[in-house]
């Protein structure tokens, strides 16, 4: 019996007012990652009022940093890794 894992997906929890945008706290996944501009691809889960979108990783660092109401901590973010994969 062989088990694989598939890649994970990050997803960031950040403040939309710190990015210019309107809202409050949000979570979206990372899709890519630009060096020459050191710039990530953020796919926006609200995709009524967000269109995927660009941002340094400098602007996006600051905007987890404000404090969570909810927690009272800052924000951040996590991986998520599907289950492995039996390949019997």
């Amino acid at each position: 019996t062989t088990t694989t894992t598939n890649g994970g997906y990050l997803v960031v929890s950040f403040e939309r007012a710190s990015l210019s945008q309107t809202g409050g706290g949000h979570f979206s996944p990372i899709a890519a990652y630009h060096p020459q501009t050191d710039s990530v691809l953020v796919l926006d889960v609200a995709r009524f009022k967000y269109s995927p979108y660009w941002v340094s990783l400098a602007d996006l660092y600051e905007s987890m940093k404000p404090t969570d109401e909810s927690t009272g901590l800052s924000r951040g973010w996590f991986l998520l890794y599907p289950p492995p994969i039996d390949t019997k």
